[in-house]
């Protein structure tokens, strides 16, 4: 997984320049990592996911323990920390944050100036830095890998898979389940060759049931037509239960999009943040489009250039589409 093993690369780069850098040049390091992180959407879906695990977290009870020079972990996970970092690392960039509770950090981890960056580094920040290398670098993490799948299919594979798709229209989302399927295990990820069976019925992509982490995973087509805004809720209701059957939290619904037209889907975190998500019954399910329709047939297609708009409650509630 090279694209994988890349951004380890980076992180631990990053991770390097704030251990280096000079006392009077490291929030201003500080700020350049905080937003190359948001740029990473693999780190930022990590980031939003590890803030769940531990919600209840008080991040200002904890900074003001840091402001009097006292340092103790309020967290129990590895994810507690990692937010609670994260967490700092964006107040030391915002306009919050005075130049006496800096200098009181900094003097939290070392008497000296000089050597803060380096202690304060390895004995604070080291707790992001660590958990986004390992979470990159395991192959649970599928919001990365669906990532590559949705270049792939867009940059390489949607005129040959879209090809097969006509000559078999009735049976077209089989085409592009077994696509999934291949690139799975082409990344690692251990799959099952037929759909594999739970108390809900049966999930198109249900791995690794043996691990810690299973991967529960739906795939439906959307035109705009046939197959509509209604398809994607009954996806989404499916995943939730199949989610609830195997007492997991977090989802995954591919929107294969061959209507040529963008889809707007809603969220309920930040809508820069790539996933978009909807939390529904105790579960987080992520929402991958993947535009599948050749260029060349939307082109004939479209018409006007208008996207379809999709609203929380029309996945939700799918009497109101």
């Amino acid at each position: 997984m090279r694209a994988q093993e890349d951004l380890q690369v980076a992180i631990r780069e990053r991770f390097r320049r704030l251990m280096t850098a000079h006392y009077e040049d490291f929030s201003h390091q500080i700020d350049l990592t905080t937003a190359w992180i948001e740029k990473q959407p693999a780190l930022a879906s990590i980031l939003v996911a590890a803030e769940q695990v531990e919600p209840e977290l008080d991040f200002d009870g904890w900074l003001a323990m840091l402001t009097n020079r006292r340092m103790s972990w309020p967290a129990s996970t590895e994810e507690g920390k990692a937010t609670l970092v994260w967490r700092l690392m964006k107040y030391i960039g915002s306009d919050e944050i005075n130049t006496q509770n800096w200098r009181m950090i900094l003097f939290t981890f070392s008497g000296k100036l000089s050597e803060a960056p380096r202690e304060m580094s390895e004995r604070l920040l080291a707790a992001l830095f660590d958990f986004l290398t390992e979470r990159v670098g395991m192959d649970s993490n599928i919001l990365h890998v669906l990532n590559r799948y949705v270049r792939k299919v867009e940059w390489f594979d949607r005129e040959a898979l879209h090809a097969e798709y006509l000559a078999q229209t009735r049976r077209g989302e089989e085409v592009y389940d077994r696509h999934l399927r291949r690139f799975l295990f082409s990344e690692g990820i251990n799959m099952p060759f037929s759909q594999a069976k739970s108390a809900s019925g049966l999930s198109d992509v249900l791995t690794d049931l043996d691990t810690e982490d299973p991967l529960v995973c739906e795939l439906k087509l959307f035109d705009a037509d046939n197959h509509g805004k209604r398809v994607i809720a009954a996806g989404l209701n499916q995943v939730t239960h199949y989610a609830g059957d195997y007492n997991k939290t977090v989802a995954y619904l591919v929107i294969v999009n061959l209507s040529g037209r963008a889809l707007e889907l809603p969220t309920d975190g930040e809508a820069k943040v790539w996933p978009r998500y909807i939390e529904l019954g105790g579960v987080r399910t992520y929402l991958i489009p993947v535009r599948a329709l050749p260029p060349e047939a939307s082109a004939s297609k479209l018409g006007k250039a208008s996207p379809v708009s999709v609203s929380r409650e029309e996945l939700v509630n799918p009497d109101m589409t």
